[in-house]
């Protein structure tokens, strides 16, 4: 397929100044028919098929995925109390929130650590990032309000370990990861592929050893809100898992259940993501961010309203639309904290331009 019009959208990007190197793939009806990569990935790196991208948010949907099985064999249920295994997460209305009220993101709790980048920057061990986690005020009552949040998908993380006794990271490795053949995606890379890295601009604590998705400590914390690294080729197999006609791991009564609405009676209360004001519907599945009439802004503008997915503040989006049976990824290395309207308009600019040449 001819992507001249894609490549020079995207060079104009980076000419402007907006990132210094990206990938767009897509595939439709289970085969990837445009692939393109531009520009610089790390500084001395050109990106191209070979190049791990830190997917930030996209990585909340491996942590589902992985839920998910857990789910399918019984050792977890989404309405599993956390303080079933975490007891000291109690007072506040702690007690209720359930593990589907952290997958929906719906059960009340702060974004992330209000001292998250100093936190990195002294490269805090994981285990004290948890304990301020379980320690954290809720903001709602659980269920009653949506509410994104990293702290969510950290403590569901947890609960899986829990409920497992094994380390976060082998559980997607064994349940996910290797199932699906993906055998370019980690969240903890190893040192032997770090040179393979994009290097994201714009980061918290960019500059120091603790330097969010770009240094080897922040790699190593493998945490489940934000800490999956991948090829553009891997992430499109990952998600033709949850395509129409894709292979599955799951089965199909998993499959309906993380892309039907899990938030009806709970309206956004404060203003985003992606333009919404307070009180606006905001429909989410296990993991997936769902499109609809009520959030059209939500990643491309040719996407149809069945569409669903996951964005990454690396500078990432990932679209399923079962509508075009395609699935489109755009991957760059410029947070949203260089400025979020014109980061997100990019992103969109791209995917418009994908969708448009399946047609």
């Amino acid at each position: 397929m001819d992507t001249g019009h894609l490549s020079q959208l995207i060079q104009q990007h980076i000419n402007d100044g907006g990132f210094s190197g990206a990938a767009v793939i897509a595939a439709h009806q289970g085969e990837i028919i445009i692939e393109t990569y531009a520009g610089y990935a790390a500084p001395d790196r050109p990106a191209d098929a070979t190049t791990l991208w830190p997917l930030a948010s996209i990585s909340k949907l491996y942590t589902a995925a992985m839920i998910m099985v857990l789910v399918e064999r019984g050792a977890l249920t989404l309405n599993t109390l956390a303080g079933h295994y975490f007891p000291q997460f109690t007072g506040d209305g702690r007690e209720a929130v359930r593990l589907r009220h952290l997958l929906s993101h719906t059960a009340g709790m702060i974004y992330e650590s209000p001292a998250m980048e100093a936190r990195l920057t002294a490269q805090t061990p994981y285990a004290a990032l948890v304990e301020e986690m379980l320690a954290a005020p809720l903001k709602s009552v659980p269920g009653s309000a949506f509410d994104y949040a990293d702290y969510h998908y950290l403590l569901a993380g947890c609960m899986a370990e829990a409920a497992t006794g094994t380390p976060f990271a082998e559980l997607v490795e064994t349940l996910v990861l290797q199932p699906m053949g993906l055998q370019d995606s980690y969240l903890r890379p190893p040192d032997t592929v770090h040179r393979r890295l994009a290097t994201v601009r714009a980061v918290m604590a960019e500059g120091t050893a603790g330097a969010m998705y770009n240094s080897p400590y922040a790699l190593s914390l493998a945490h489940p809100a934000f800490g999956a690294v991948t090829t553009a080729r891997d992430l499109v197999r990952f998600a033709l898992h949850f395509a129409p006609g894709g292979p599955r791991i799951h089965s199909a009564a998993t499959l309906r259940t993380m892309t039907t609405d899990q938030t009806i009676s709970a309206n956004a209360i404060q203003s985003g993501p992606f333009g919404v004001t307070v009180g606006t519907h905001i429909p989410w599945g296990i993991g997936f961010a769902l499109k609809s009439t009520s959030t059209p802004s939500l990643f491309a503008d040719l996407a149809s309203t069945q569409a669903y997915g996951h964005g990454g503040a690396s500078g990432c989006q990932l679209v399923i639309d079962p509508a075009a049976d395609a699935v489109v990824a755009v991957l760059t290395n410029t947070h949203a904290r260089s400025g979020r309207e014109r980061w997100y308009m990019r992103l969109q600019s791209m995917l418009n331009a994908a969708f448009a040449m399946l047609g």
